[in-house]
């Protein structure tokens, strides 16, 4: 039985790289999570899409935290989890969860898991 558990000889592991990138894997959460946001603001269910909300910050907050303003985002992040607690009916809820769902697409486009957006009228545009 090998003791060294993949590792090279000795057990360094300077020589291993990941078979995988996990970045293409995020984004394909990301997208699964906003798919499932849809469907729950369409059918008002609005615990679940709170719910999922918070699981698209844990999949950005790696890539937060890289960010030289991440303490600023994090904060913003705070303020709008804790207008949701506090939201009285129904109406208010939907309102901070709709601005929390825009800060996280924010996020996500800043930390590079969207879209990349060039110039119209550069080169190389099709």
């Amino acid at each position: 039985m090998n003791s060294n558990y993949g590792y090279g000889e000795g057990g360094d592991d300077s020589s291993q790289v990941s078979k995988y990138n996990d970045a293409g894997l995020s984004v394909s959460r990301l997208h699964e999570s906003w798919l499932l946001c849809k469907i729950y603001i369409r059918r008002g269910k609005l615990f679940s899409w709170k719910t999922e909300l918070d699981n698209v910050w844990m999949e950005l907050i790696t890539d937060v935290i890289r960010q030289d303003d991440s303490d600023k985002l994090m904060k913003k992040n705070e303020i709008l989890m804790e207008k949701i607690s506090q939201s009285k009916n129904r109406y208010i809820l939907y309102t901070n969860l709709m601005k929390r769902h825009c800060f996280m697409r924010e996020l996500q486009d800043l930390v590079g898991k969207a879209g990349v957006y060039v110039d119209a009228n550069s080169e190389g545009f099709e």
